[in-house]
């Protein structure tokens, strides 16, 4: 912002739009034939119902919901780490803090010996921002009050903090003192949810609301409204069985669905209404297009699984049955030859065995004439002999 005229960003702003109109354009024509695959109508789509519950995705698991919806109820609100602690002019001479986002990011912030407390908290806010922490500095100087405070809520999204005086934002000098959230807490049609930041998700082996996610954007506890849910999930027969069947849920991309239920102090509620104008919505921007960039990742990993360990692996067995059934076939095919040539040589036998009796038969009719004859013969000479 500082170093760019109001035309430059109005230029930047219309070539984010172009950017997310082009993502729309891919979830809106992005076909498998003549089906849609990425503008939700193949996977869960619902509705919160009220401006505090926001509907964010629901898995291939999720079973949909009655027309009146499930009800959400919130048990614990979700909370932002942060130190609110006193802080004068006395105490802030000479003071150094060293402070540490969960993620990282680390700085170091020293005040000047006779500096004011006001003057720490701007050094400060600066180191912050410099570093790209996701932290908010205030200090109110009516009641010499210092806070320090995480930009999103959940019990992973903290800070350390140490200092070198002792009493002075912490209790002891140069010990680290570690200041985390809380997660909301509550159910979803009565069956359990688990908490992250502002998120409740219904959990895995609910009968009805497994991976079903909502966010919670009100202030109190108790009924927070509920939350309509439609499933159209893909089906794929994967087995010989009737009940192999998995189911696949090809949620939408589009830009008004990525990027939901991220808290933020420019009211962006989804990745569609993002701007550049100011420093804060900058920093806004990237918090939902990391959003939406995790969401993609998740669908895209969810995919791949159902691809890699479902699909592939029964392809496989399938292949290796195949190979079993060729192999026994062969097996049956070589055990029949060995059959026919037993008959065959059996036959053989028989044949040449019949062959060589009847052989032998018309020798022996020959040699009985040839001794008729031979007898014969020597009868007739020895009657001329004695004549």
């Amino acid at each position: 912002e500082g170093a760019t005229d109001f035309g430059a960003l109005i230029t930047l702003q219309f070539q984010i739009q172009n950017a997310i109109e082009g993502v729309d354009r891919v979830s809106q024509f992005t076909r498998f034939g003549n089906k849609n695959l990425l503008d939700g109508s193949q996977g869960a789509t619902g509705m919160g119902g009220n401006e505090e519950l926001v509907f964010l995705k629901a898995s291939a698991k999720t079973i949909a919901s009655p027309l009146s919806g499930y009800e959400v109820d919130i048990d614990e609100l979700p909370q932002r780490a942060s130190l609110i602690e006193d802080l004068d002019d006395e105490d802030a001479s000479g003071l150094q803090i060293t402070l540490e986002e969960e993620d990282g990011a680390i700085i170091r912030v020293r005040n000047p010996e006779g500096a004011s407390a006001a003057g720490f908290a701007n050094r400060l806010q600066k180191a912050v921002f410099s570093a790209n922490m996701n932290l908010d500095i205030r200090y109110d100087a009516d009641d010499e009050e210092l806070t320090i405070e995480h930009r999103e809520y959940g019990f992973i999204k903290g800070f350390t903090i140490t200092s070198n005086k002792e009493g002075v934002l912490v209790d002891d000098a140069y010990e680290s003192v570690l200041f985390l959230g809380r997660d909301i807490e509550g159910t979803i049609d009565d069956e359990p949810a688990e908490g992250d930041g502002v998120i409740l998700t219904g959990a895995y082996n609910n009968r009805k609301t497994s991976g079903l996610s909502v966010a919670f954007l009100g202030d109190s506890t108790g009924n927070a409204g509920s939350v309509t849910v439609a499933q159209h999930a893909l089906k794929f027969q994967s087995g010989t069985n009737a009940e192999d069947q998995i189911v696949v849920a090809l949620n939408s991309t589009h830009s008004t669905v990525l990027g939901r239920g991220v808290d933020n102090s420019s009211g962006f509620e989804n990745l569609s209404q993002i701007r550049l104008t100011s420093t804060q919505e900058a920093i806004d921007a990237i918090r939902l297009v990391d959003e939406a960039l995790d969401q993609l990742s998740s669908m895209r990993g969810q995919l791949g699984s159902v691809q890699k360990h479902t699909l592939e692996t029964n392809i496989s067995v399938l292949r290796s049955s195949a190979e079993n059934l060729t192999a026994a076939e062969s097996s049956i095919r070589d055990t029949d030859m060995a059959l026919e040539m037993a008959n065959f040589t059996k036959n053989q036998i028989i044949t040449e065995a019949a062959a060589a009796a009847v052989a032998q038969a018309n020798q022996t009719t020959t040699r009985v004439l040839r001794l008729l004859f031979n007898h014969n013969g020597q009868n007739h000479w020895s009657f001329f002999a004695h004549h």
